[in-house]
């Protein structure tokens, strides 16, 4: 049942990102050959400008539109007249959490890759692409030399942090819609104070972690060195530990709270 949640979500947010996808490239396809062909001068040197112009929305318009569907698709879904649908559906709440997550981060970094994309269509040529890539190996070199060979372990742990860092994003929006939808009034306003609630608690939470753990630590904090065995790690825990807790309070208010419109 999981597999069938998560592939109609990747289809219904399909239907709203790949034309967005689309836009953004034939966007910079256009932008590459006015750029390549300099021949815009005097009254024709808006049209350069206009196009410019409309790459760069449509950059911000994919972006903004992946975080609002993000955001729409859990609680229209789960929340709104819908979720009277779903819920009657025979899966476990959790099953439409982790679909809606999973969903939610593919489609977050498939956004991001294809705004990358498209920049390296837009301004990229044969000499700033071997100048980027000798600056990259160059960089890696020196980061070998730094870490004593421990630069592998590095990436591996960033690469972790990040896909943590996303899916602990995502999931605290998740619980701040779920917690906002327990008022009977104002749902939204409550869901947007929750998020700042939840916020500013582990900011303090962590804050006061991150004094005490470099009080207690002081010589592997300031050490560069101590950033793969120490530092990350701990982070990667943290983030973890948040991960499973806001998951686990989100499931609790469906399973056992939940407040529909």
């Amino acid at each position: 049942m999981l597999n069938k949640l998560f592939k109609h979500e990747m289809k219904a947010n399909a239907r709203f990102l790949l034309p967005l996808y689309l836009i953004l490239f034939v966007l910079s396809l256009i932008n590459r050959v006015i750029i390549g062909l300099d021949i815009f001068d005097g009254a024709l040197a808006i049209i350069p400008r206009f196009s410019i112009f409309a790459y760069i929305v449509s950059i911000i318009a994919v972006i903004v539109v992946t975080f609002i569907i993000m955001i729409m698709r859990f609680y229209k879904n789960l929340l709104s007249d819908e979720g009277y649908l779903m819920f009657t559906l025979t899966v476990e709440s959790h099953q439409l959490i982790i679909s809606k997550l999973l969903t939610a981060a593919i489609w977050i970094v498939s956004s991001v890759l294809a705004v990358f994309a498209s920049l390296l269509l837009v301004f990229a040529n044969p000499d700033s692409i071997s100048e980027i890539w000798y600056q990259i190996r160059l960089g890696l070199t020196e980061l070998d030399v730094i870490f004593k060979g421990r630069t592998t372990l590095l990436f591996i742990e960033l690469a972790i942090l990040a896909i943590f860092g996303l899916i602990h994003n995502i999931l605290m929006i998740y619980l701040a819609i779920a917690i906002g939808h327990l008022f009977n009034g104002h749902k939204l306003l409550g869901s947007f104070v929750a998020y700042v609630g939840i916020s500013m608690v582990m900011q303090t939470i962590i804050s006061v972690l991150a004094a005490i753990v470099g009080s207690i630590f002081r010589e592997s904090v300031t050490n560069v060195l101590s950033l793969p065995n120490f530092i990350f790690p701990i982070g990667i825990f943290t983030i973890l530990i948040l991960i499973v807790l806001y998951f686990f309070a989100t499931n609790y208010i469906f399973r056992n709270k939940l407040n529909l419109e």
